[in-house]
């Protein structure tokens, strides 16, 4: 049997405000062909690298071992990130069992995977993915493709999520896809079109001089700021790493005996809108997160960016805050309107989309109807 041709494209930040304002006739073409889904949710936390690990695996974080963008190293008392070592195959690893040819450009978490062909270009320029795309394909045909586009999410950090620079750039995204797309269906005709994104953005517009560190010391501890790279100082009682998600790990016996008092310290600041346990982050499928964890209500940054006059710019959304995106199309333009998935769900309807069973479990389901 012939293999069903992919386009799998990613855009990291996408959320649905965005895509609401901006002129966007390519996606507007595939949401009135194809599926979408109105309330599309992804995972916990809403940060890149264990979410694109999430969409392409079908599995939470607790499985496919990507925690976050950065960890600590228990054992060697360090912080590292750049991480790619998924515990679970991701869904190229099945269509290279089927036989499929798959390119991957700027899709990190795909380099150096089975029969994957990955090509790393400047992910801020939209263009350089279609340029890479055209050069490729003169080289080789594939049958599957695989696309990131992380222009949108330096905007959106930039600017914030809805100013009018990050909505030209999600235009221009538009409009290389499109030009991708009419390429792609003279070269090799009808193909299935995946579009995802891994979280949303939220609009940093209000600044708070709260210090995280401030109340660990008020309770006897010393706390020290995590960086990429850094070792932890021995004396440090708890690490902070700073997300809008903050993960805070406890590393002495004092600190793992204050626990308690650090949640109530947490809990009577008015700005904190949630705190996670590891008991409730285990039900968010990812235990492994940290020993606690909190974050600040919807708008509210610590940034010392933040603080500047008239500064705005955007933050990952959280878990709480908005949904991201899931649209595609079959070979035959089946029109559908889902109600609702997560991020797990991705994999499995894309092989369900090109026909191929796979024997690994997913924790999602497939949405195509």
């Amino acid at each position: 049997m012939k293999n069903i041709p992919l386009l799998f494209v990613t855009i990291d930040s996408l959320g649905p405000e965005v895509l609401k304002r901006a002129r966007t006739p390519f996606f507007d073409s595939v949401a009135e062909t194809g599926s979408t889904v109105k309330d599309m949710r992804s995972c916990f936390p809403t940060l890149t690298t264990p979410m694109m690990s999430t969409i392409l695996t079908g599995v939470y974080p607790e499985k496919h071992g990507i925690f976050s963008n950065t960890i600590l190293n228990r054992e060697e008392k360090k912080v590292e990130g750049r991480l790619r070592d998924l515990r679970r195959p991701p869904v190229t690893d099945c269509l290279y069992e089927n036989n499929y040819s798959i390119l991957s450009i700027q899709h990190f978490m795909l380099q150096g995977r089975n029969g994957v062909k990955h090509v790393q270009v400047d992910g801020n320029r939209s263009g350089a993915i279609r340029k890479a795309l055209r050069r490729e394909l003169k080289e080789e045909k594939y049958d599957a493709i695989f696309c990131l586009y992380q222009s949108l999410d330096s905007a959106g950090h930039k600017y914030g999520p809805l100013h009018a620079k990050t909505i030209r750039e999600l235009e221009e995204i538009d409009d290389e896809l499109e030009l991708v797309v009419d390429f792609l269906e003279e070269t090799i005709g009808e193909f299935v079109i995946v579009i995802t994104s891994d979280h949303s953005m939220s609009l940093a517009d209000t600044p708070t001089e709260f210090d995280l560190g401030e109340v660990i010391t008020s309770i006897g501890l010393k706390a020290e700021l995590g960086k990429e790279g850094k070792s932890v100082s021995k004396e440090t009682d708890v690490l902070i790493l700073k997300f809008p998600t903050v993960n805070i790990y406890t590393l002495t016996e004092k600190a793992i005996d204050r626990t308690a008092l650090l949640v109530d310290a947490l809990r009577k600041i008015s700005i904190v809108d949630r705190i996670y346990t590891k008991e409730e982050m285990k039900k968010l499928h990812n235990p492994e997160y940290a020993d606690i964890a909190f974050c600040l209500k919807r708008g509210y940054s610590n940034s010392l960016k933040s603080r500047r006059p008239g500064s705005f710019f955007g933050y990952h959304g959280t878990y709480h805050e908005e949904p991201s995106v899931f649209m595609f199309r079959d070979i035959h333009k089946t029109k559908n309107c889902i109600e609702r998935g997560t991020l797990v769900d991705i994999a499995p309807t894309t092989l369900d989309l090109l026909g191929i069973q796979s024997s690994v479990d997913f924790d999602g389901i497939s949405l195509k109807k």
